[in-house]
């Protein structure tokens, strides 16, 4: 056990050296990014409606199963370029501003996310997808989910920009995509340090996996895994509700700096442990909590962090209202303001 605790503790300290040099380049690419011209494409709607499974148990679409819609329409986005339709069906050698989402890709990073409305159960819904920037090592799409009922006017209920980046790619810096780890927006992987955060430990069966590999959408749904854990577990969860306090994703920023390739190296006859670590931040005099999550496997790699902000609300009224004290108080352990 001293072994390994030693093994993942060099792990991370290598992380934190490669995170701020990623900083740098990321930096780098941003500046030249705004010095070029963003590529556009002509705004393509993909539907799909709300079933059950897409649900959670208020009712509405479970926060990460937006990005699975979103995924989707990115594929079909790039079908379309090739000409081979949006409807499924065979064929590679889609294109979309020099990206190939012909071929097998992930979800690379997360941002500027905004929950506005939920949708909920037998929904029909839109993924409007528009190609920001691209070339042939990543593609960045502004998608915004919106309602698609005919008798209706249309409704916003989720916008973000989405990087995709080739399934293949070992490290983000490969695919240009880059680390903003150390870039002041939020807690680096590197600040989680054992006590100062709650940990939740995850074992990936196949059967919780969305695909083949780990997916974007299995991390952010033990992003939320760990949150209950941190609120005390469902039954607190449960508590919040009876005392009429609801609490949503409203905004989110994710960072997958691991591709699939890191988990194909582990033994197949061994299930995959990772642990994801939360810290908890108040903000507007209690209404919003920040949770700055990251998670990481048994090497003490990190495959995914961010920052989930969530808001507590009214029940009857729907309205933003302060935490609770006694969550507030569950938290202390771990609060980092």
């Amino acid at each position: 056990m001293a072994a390994r605790a030693a093994a993942r503790a060099a792990a991370r300290d290598g992380a934190t050296r490669d995170a701020r040099a990623r900083a740098g380049r990321a930096r780098e690419r941003r500046a030249s990014a705004r010095r070029t011209p963003m590529v556009r494409a002509t705004t393509r709607d993909e539907r799909a409606r709300v079933y059950i499974e897409h649900t959670d148990a208020y009712g509405v679409v479970f926060y990460a199963n937006y990005f699975a819609f979103a995924s989707n329409a990115a594929e079909a986005l790039g079908r379309v370029a090739a000409g081979g339709g949006g409807g499924g069906g065979g064929g590679g050698g889609a294109d979309a501003g020099g990206f190939d989402f012909g071929r097998a890709f992930r979800c690379a990073r997360i941002e500027h996310c905004k929950y506005a409305r939920a949708a909920t159960l037998g929904d029909a819904i839109a993924v409007r997808s528009e190609v920001v920037r691209a070339d042939e090592r990543s593609a960045t799409l502004r998608q915004e989910i919106v309602s698609a009922n005919d008798d209706a006017d249309e409704t916003v209920f989720l916008s973000a920009e989405i990087t995709y980046a080739g399934a293949g790619a070992e490290t983000d810096d490969s695919v240009g995509v880059g680390d903003t780890a150390g870039d002041g927006t939020f807690a680096a992987p590197s600040e989680m340090e054992d006590g100062r955060c709650a940990s939740t430990a995850v074992r990936m069966y196949r059967g919780e996996r969305s695909a083949a590999q780990r997916s974007h959408v299995d991390i952010l749904r033990f992003f939320e895994r760990a949150r209950t854990d941190a609120i005390g577990g469902s039954d607190a969860l449960s508590a919040l509700q009876d005392d009429g306090v609801v609490v949503v994703v409203s905004r989110l920023q994710a960072y997958f700096p691991r591709g699939d390739g890191s988990q194909s190296k582990s033994s197949s006859s061994v299930i995959p442990v990772y642990d994801v670590k939360s810290t908890v931040e108040l903000k507007r005099r209690g209404i919003q909590v920040v949770f700055h999550q990251a998670m990481f496997a048994d090497d003490g790699a990190c495959v995914g962090y961010g920052d989930v902000t969530c808001t507590c609300l009214d029940a009857k009224t729907m309205r933003p209202m302060p935490c609770p004290p006694a969550l507030v108080d569950t938290f202390a352990p771990f609060c980092i303001a």
